[in-house]
């Protein structure tokens, strides 16, 4: 197979896995992530897998948050000053009237954020709070946490709404840590209910409330997000939360955003709800009283003015909240980024591979620094492209055949350099002439020296017989005969 037929293949190949298999990888995450910090302006947070079915969708935070056009339902609890129930605040048996009221009217999911603790509870007027919060659908109940010396075994209605800490995105020892409930003989319902925490004693009071807190190696909700929960009907399992983004209500939101501490990462607004409801106006309500008024979850507040001053400042922020982390939509704007026709995706990757085949024929626009600099324009492309269509286009895909295609450039541009550097080694043939050479011709060596006695005595009789059969030819002259130490010729 010819070389360039075999580095398409190979980059088709890598193209297509990517197209795979990178979708809704940390990778393709972090792309996302580069992508939207070029447009978007901080804060702002990601959801979605960046898949066909569920786009990758930007969200920001507004400068301000907008109170709630649909609040939920509230009901008051208030000083009751025409003495409708039996004490002030009221007891047990005037709470449990107040739920049979609610399922009259058909509301059938409550959310009490007050705690419901005595003094000196009567056991019958518990009995009758217990029977009713069983009869109800979803119950949400509240108590305050703190965190002392001894700690307390989780209740079960605290378990019941809590999630496993290995099961959060991020890191899990920045939430407050609690480990008992600042109440004694609070009563947090039957074994259906669910418990959140009205506030967190060991924590400083500031304008972002927390959501979550850590009692040994679970996480616990706050009274307002569980309200929330049981407003869009979804298990406390289905929860998704990830650290300094976001937790999800459910597969398809709404997404809070959140602080790394578990705190919302947004002040909730603060109005005054003129539509809320006196508890002792449920006892004769007529059947139609909460017609018109949002479905879903029914709020119990404390209302009255006897209440303490973080009770009161909690009451009064409730609804809101709720309501906001209900509806989300009053603090971000989303937009999705919703991913081509796959078949537009595999002919635009098509097409990319074609490119490469074809540079492949230009040395010069198909080698390695050419190849790098076509990675950057097509980022640069990508990063033009993705705010103004808001489409997410397959550049991942298209980045990895590039990458497969530079080391195999490489290693086509170095086959020439190896071809020289074997044509430029000696031939062998030729060394054992130079040899012959060497030994046919040697370098003439200096003759060696004689005795000067045996030149002295021998000098005459040699030199005679030379010149006798050389026939007188060839005498050396006086210039070639060479000198003694002493000056005297041999």
């Amino acid at each position: 197979m010819p070389r360039r037929i075999l580095k398409s293949v190979i980059c088709a190949l890598t193209a297509l896995l990517a197209w795979a298999f990178l979708p809704g990888t940390f990778m393709d995450r972090g792309l996302f992530s580069l992508t939207a910090r070029s447009f978007a302006e901080s804060p702002f947070f990601i959801t979605g897998k960046g898949s066909h079915d569920s786009a990758h969708t930007l969200r920001t935070l507004k400068w301000q948050a907008t109170p709630p056009t649909d609040p939920l339902p509230d009901i008051a609890i208030t000083d009751d000053p025409d003495r409708v129930f039996q004490a002030s605040p009221p007891s047990p048996v005037d709470i449990a009237i107040i739920l049979k009221n609610l399922r009259r009217l058909g509301r059938d999911s409550v959310a009490i954020g007050m705690p419901l603790a005595w003094s000196e509870p009567d056991v019958i007027s518990l009995m009758a709070l217990d029977q009713q919060l069983g009869a109800l659908r979803s119950v949400v109940t509240a108590a305050p946490l703190s965190r002392g010396p001894i700690p307390s075994p989780l209740p079960p209605a605290f378990r019941q709404a809590s999630i496993a800490v290995s099961e959060i995105h991020g890191n899990g020892r920045h939430l407050p840590i609690v480990n008992r409930v600042s109440i004694p003989d609070v009563m947090l319902g039957n074994a259906t209910s669910l418990a959140g925490f009205t506030a967190l004693e060991s924590e400083p009071d500031g304008a972002l409330p927390y959501l979550l807190a850590r009692w040994d190696d679970r996480v616990v909700f706050s009274f307002p997000l569980l309200a929330a929960l049981a407003d869009h009907k979804v298990p406390a399992a289905n929860i998704e939360i990830r650290l300094g983004e976001y937790i999800a209500l459910g597969t398809d939101g709404p997404f809070i955003p959140i602080d790394d501490f578990g705190r919302l990462a947004f002040a909730p607004p603060s109005y005054a709800n003129p539509s809320s409801i006196p508890a002792e106006t449920l006892i004769d309500a007529p059947a139609d009283l909460l017609t018109g008024r949002r479905a879903g979850t029914v709020l119990v507040r404390n209302g009255m003015t006897a209440a303490d001053e973080a009770s009161a400042r909690f009451s009064e922020t409730l609804v809101p909240t709720v309501s906001l982390l209900a509806d989300p939509s009053g603090i971000s704007l989303s937009r999705a980024f919703n991913r081509m026709p796959w078949l537009s995706e595999l002919l635009l990757i098509a097409s990319l591979i074609s490119l490469l085949h074809g540079l492949g024929s230009f040395p010069k626009a198909g080698g390695r620094c050419a190849l790098t600099v076509f990675a950057g324009v097509l980022v640069i492309i990508h990063l033009i492209v993705v705010p103004v269509t808001g489409t997410w286009p397959p550049t991942l895909p298209a980045l990895a055949a590039i990458l497969a295609a530079i080391p195999l450039t490489a290693m086509r541009k170095t086959l020439p350099v190896r071809e020289e550097t074997v044509g430029t080694e000696p031939n062998p043939s030729r060394q054992p002439a130079f040899q012959l050479q060497i030994e046919s011709d040697p370098a003439p060596l200096s003759p060696p020296k004689k005795n000067h006695d045996e030149s002295a005595e021998n000098g005459g009789m040699e030199s005679g017989e030379e010149n006798r059969e050389t026939g007188g030819q060839d005498s050396p002259s006086e210039e070639d005969c060479p000198q003694t130490e002493g000056g005297a010729k041999s």
